[in-house]
């Protein structure tokens, strides 16, 4: 996120005395100057967890159609030789989501630890400050990952969307598996064995029958931490800042000194991950009139960015998407983004916690029966 926290100090408007112009600092998602601490193993542990999630997520973003072929030919033809080729086709796919289903749970395992460390030696201790500023500047590596990891798990959720045959393709294999254990010709490569079992079956078709299995794991995670954290305020507030600052990045020309697209798109998914969570994570939730989080801004935003049109706030300016030349080859980029921002719309309109609250304002609750 090349310019996340770059020129802060034009953020007065903000209503957090914090974010405003002692925010000289530089949050940097597209370069490679924030390093972890050498002497903190867990941090190195966090970055290689964090760099190593692309890859497998790559298995899921080529999913496709999965084995809905290779299922109709089983299903149109019961012989063995084609029933055990199915078997050898599907073995491998489910193999895949079971790391991805992992990979995730790892991933979101570690925010407690994170969000842990940010306040490790400050509670009770006089001489140091919990201003979020402080934390951000103490913490910066630690801010950058937690953006990673809430941004793969928005990618993860977007990804299991579009392929559909991941329920089918369980279903599948957790019939042949009991099937071939009885006929004992339930054989799987040496690779694949630790994945494929009746436990590992089981917990992989709970998890992907939800909408958004990544969001909902971390969502439980982080709620069993904030239950049983001493402290709660303080993490609270450093979601709500890292949910603001993307909102006013977003919805402000600094977002052209962006140098890529896709790190655009990373904001707005760590925008509305953020939001998701203080909605979840709260008492009241983000829909509330005193929300410190304005829900309004996060769907004029993605409104705007998704070609929605529908009057802007007052208070909100206008401003200009980065240009794009004829031909470039950004522009299959910025038709993704515009199609991300419509389904980020759809993840905030479902996936929330409090908006049928009857504490929502009418109007918030209108502009989201509006989002189709």
């Amino acid at each position: 996120m090349g310019n996340l926290l770059t020129a802060i100090h034009q953020l007065k408007d903000s209503g957090d005395p914090e974010v405003n112009e002692k925010f000289g600092i530089f949050l940097d998602f597209e370069g490679n100057d924030v390093k972890p601490d050498p002497n903190n193993q867990f941090s190195l542990r966090l970055e290689e967890k964090v760099r190593t999630s692309e890859a497998v997520l790559e298995n899921l973003r080529t999913y496709g159609t999965g084995g809905k072929k290779f299922i109709f030919d089983a299903t149109a033809n019961p012989s063995t030789e084609v029933q055990d080729a199915t078997w050898a086709k599907l073995v491998p796919l489910i193999s895949n989501l079971v790391e991805c289903k992992n990979m995730t749970d790892e991933l979101n395992q570690l925010v407690p630890e994170i969000l842990g460390q940010m306040w490790t030696g400050r509670a009770g201790d006089p001489r140091q400050s919990n201003t979020v500023l402080d934390i951000l500047k103490d913490h910066m590596f630690m801010m950058l990952q937690l953006g990673k990891i809430l941004d793969i798990d928005m990618r993860f959720d977007a990804m299991k969307m579009t392929a559909q045959n991941i329920s089918n393709d369980i279903s599948y294999v957790k019939r042949q598996f009991t099937l071939r254990q009885k006929s004992r010709t339930a054989v799987v490569e040496e690779k694949y064995a630790k994945a494929i079992n009746i436990q590992n079956l089981e917990a992989l078709s709970m998890f992907y029958i939800n909408g958004t299995p990544a969001l909902n794991n971390i969502i439980a995670i982080t709620t069993k931490f904030f239950k049983d954290a001493a402290t709660k305020d303080e993490p609270l507030e450093l979601i709500v800042s890292f949910s603001k600052i993307c909102i006013k990045i977003l919805g402000s020309d600094i977002r052209s000194n962006f140098q890529k697209f896709g790190t655009i798109g990373m904001v707005q998914r760590i925008m509305v991950a953020t939001a998701l969570l203080y909605d979840h994570l709260s008492v009241n939730g983000v829909f509330v009139k005193d929300s410190p989080i304005n829900i309004k801004s996060v769907v004029e935003i993605l409104e705007e960015e998704a070609g929605v049109n529908r009057q802007r706030s007052k208070s909100k300016s206008t401003r200009q998407p980065p240009t794009i030349s004829p031909g470039s080859t950004d522009r299959a980029s910025y038709q993704e983004l515009t199609a991300q921002a419509q389904n980020l719309l759809n993840f905030l309109k479902y996936s929330n916690k409090h908006l049928r609250d009857p504490t929502t304002p009418k109007q918030v609750q209108q502009m989201f029966n509006n989002i189709v």
